[in-house]
């Protein structure tokens, strides 16, 4: 039992490890400053309106904007980035769906069904 468990372990920490950390914002991406904010942001009026977004402490980022994925993996439904658009020196911490982001080549990350 205790073997069964490591392994588990184990490949967990296997595919957080093989996941990409530079990565691309796509068009329109939503990030907050809160992952707690996510589902509101994405939500009717307030995922259309630039204002909105902002009063909630989220923004709509343009595409091509670099970030570094600090945590979450495939299958999570939130991740953690250093958000990095000109002008702002060493980024900013955001959070964002996986849908939000592509590899720095612009290939789509694959997708997975979300965990919760």
């Amino acid at each position: 039992m205790r073997f069964a468990i490591l392994m588990v372990i184990l490949g967990t920490g296997c595919a957080a490890a093989a996941e990409p950390t530079e990565l691309m914002t796509v068009s329109d991406a939503v990030l907050c400053l809160s992952a707690d904010r996510l589902d509101q942001a994405h939500a009717g009026q307030v995922a259309k309106n630039q204002e909105r977004l902002r009063n909630i402490g989220c923004l709509r980022s343009l595409a091509g904007v670099p970030a570094t994925l600090l945590s979450g993996a495939e299958g999570t439904a939130t991740w953690s980035v250093r958000f990095r658009p000109e002008g702002i020196s060493g980024g900013i911490t955001l959070w964002g769906r996986p849908s939000a982001f592509t590899l720095p080549d612009g290939t789509p990350l694959r997708r997975q069904r979300v965990e919760n």
